[in-house]
């Protein structure tokens, strides 16, 4: 499925180089940290166990911010263990299961845009360490990267941003100098402020709802395709 249309000034030579990939649900068919939540808490009954206890609290904090919660779920699944050893968790769980749930067409996509000359940058809601780790096993060289960052706190880990929506945006520009950028692959119409600043954008994998409220995001500029991988 596609559409194309047309209108709009020209974006800068800048913007026509960059190309933004989102992670979960775009690259991968899942939410990767939430799987490797699953599995990592599972094999450590006496964390699921505190896990558990923690959900009514992340509930509640969730109607204010989905940062918070997050934070007490993290912290939960991290509190007495070493930041060292939970980075080692995700990055065998990214080399060893997460290529099994790699989006094939998206990553010929992404390769493309790199033998293209484009500057390739992955935003994304979850850690770097899974994102690095998917790369090194597909042996594709390291790509910039923006996404959420953890700190510890009263002896766990705990969110320190969520880079989700216009905090991709806002990451962008500090981290990497990018303010402007041509095409956006996402799953997701929570990038919206990402795709409203494109002039080409790919969905992967859509809902009708995510298709229909970016047709009425967009402008008559940009062009809109839709990828569903087998």
């Amino acid at each position: 499925m596609a559409s194309d249309k047309t209108g709009h000034a020209e974006p800068s030579a800048a913007a026509r180089d960059v190309v933004v990939f989102d992670f979960d649900g775009t690259l991968v068919s899942r939410d990767s940290f939430f799987d490797f939540a699953v599995g990592h808490c599972v094999g450590r009954p006496p964390r699921l166990l505190l896990v558990i206890a923690l959900l009514p609290l992340a509930l509640l904090l969730a109607l204010r911010s989905r940062k918070s919660a997050g934070s007490a779920l993290l912290w939960g699944m991290t509190v007495g263990a070493s930041t060292r050893s939970f980075a080692l968790a995700l990055s065998r769980y990214a080399r060893h299961t997460l290529p099994s749930y790699s989006n094939d067409a998206i990553f010929v996509e992404l390769a493309r845009h790199i033998r293209a000359g484009s500057r390739v940058v992955i935003a994304k809601g979850t850690m770097a360490v899974l994102v690095r780790g998917l790369l090194g096993a597909r042996s594709l060289g390291p790509l910039p990267i923006v996404g959420s960052r953890v700190r510890r706190s009263w002896g766990g880990l705990v969110a320190e941003t969520h880079c989700v929506g216009r905090g991709k945006v806002r990451e962008l520009r500090p981290k990497l100098g990018i303010l402007e950028w041509s095409t956006v692959y996402t799953d997701s119409f929570a990038d919206g402020p990402l795709l409203s600043r494109a002039r080409d954008v790919t969905l992967v994998s859509p809902s009708r709802r995510t298709v229909r409220r970016t047709q009425q995001l967009l402008d008559g500029a940009t062009t809109l395709r839709v990828l569903r991988p087998d």
